[in-house]
């Protein structure tokens, strides 16, 4: 039986204009261009919050390239395609990627977001999170080198139902600056035990876009250096997890983001759950955290993380207009 969707919070529709979304809660999941723009629709059941997210609003063009559908706004772009997986996504990752860093070209990615099929699942004896990491990984040093670490943004990884790899993601010609976590090893510097290549992103990242303060909140998990933290305890687990989340969000610029009293910030943040049985426990913790007006800017879905011992996976984006 399908959860009911939490009260008091009003759908989201796509912006006026022609934009590029993401539409959660599809029954498969596909893109496509429409009268309005382009959506990523994505088989990842909603618990609650807005269904759509916007990547990028008010195009000027929007159009497919090299399997991806693109839509430019002045100095951004934002990119958005699935393709069929038939057994491990290493290969669909790697073409994926390799795509992605062509159509950007000389921009900088701000910010990239993945959805596996089958994330926690195994083909030939290696998770296919695991497999997914070792494509994009590829796809990263044979563009920029050795030194790949410095083109990387932040990103998400969670899992989606059926069998298509979806990715998403922003570029654009303003530089924004990667921080890390001083308490978490950087996610590309992972030892082997978590798979023959690392996850390749940065914990976060801000910078100016357009007159406005911008930050992404990577994927955040219950992960000190790098193992986890809280097995089978979701409390513990959410605790870990905000305080990465503050602590990133403070070297980003914007340490009243997880307040009640988030000031002037414009807030934005999807909240993962592996059980959707945790629902109810999740949204009291957040809203305990952030206050009502942090829960009406938050989406719940039910998506598997990218470690099975992970019950949730938080993730967000901050913005403020520049002060005189």
């Amino acid at each position: 039986m399908a959860l009911p969707l939490i009260s008091g919070i009003k759908m989201q529709e796509p912006p006026a204009g022609k934009s590029v979304n993401i539409q959660f809660g599809g029954s498969r999941s596909s893109s496509a261009i429409g009268e309005r723009g382009a959506d990523l629709t994505l088989e990842i059941p909603l618990l609650g919050g807005p269904s759509c997210k916007t990547l990028l609003d008010q195009c000027s063009s929007i159009n497919e390239q090299d399997g991806f559908i693109i839509g430019e706004k002045e100095n951004q772009i934002a990119g958005i395609a699935c393709m069929e997986v038939e057994k491990s996504p290493e290969n669909p990752a790697l073409e994926l990627y390799n795509t992605l860093i062509k159509l950007t070209g000389s921009r900088q990615i701000h910010r990239i977001w993945n959805y596996v099929p089958s994330i926690n699942e195994e083909c030939n004896r290696l998770e296919n999170y695991r497999s997914f990491n070792i494509g994009r990984h590829q796809a990263f040093v044979s563009a920029y080198g050795k030194h790949y670490s410095n083109r990387i943004s932040p990103a998400s990884a969670v899992g989606v139902k059926g069998t298509s790899l979806a990715v998403a993601f922003i570029a654009g010609n303003e530089v924004m600056q990667n921080v890390e976590n001083p308490e978490q090893t950087p996610a590309y510097k992972y030892p082997p035990e978590h798979g023959p290549k690392s996850p390749s992103f940065t914990r976060g990242s801000s910078g100016t876009i357009d007159g406005v303060q911008m930050a992404h909140l990577s994927g955040t998990a219950s992960i000190k250096k790098d193992q986890s933290l809280g097995n089978n305890d979701f409390i513990k687990q959410y605790e870990t997890t905000l305080d990465n989340m503050h602590l990133v969000s403070t070297t980003l610029g914007f340490p009243a983001a997880l307040g009640h009293n988030s000031q002037d910030i414009t807030r934005e943040f999807t909240f993962y759950l592996r059980n959707s049985e945790d629902l109810a426990t999740a949204t009291g913790l957040f809203r305990k955290t952030t206050g009502t007006s942090g829960i009406q800017c938050t989406r719940f879905l039910h998506a598997d993380i990218c470690r099975n011992e992970l019950l949730l996976e938080i993730e967000g984006s901050f913005s403020r207009p520049l002060t005189n």
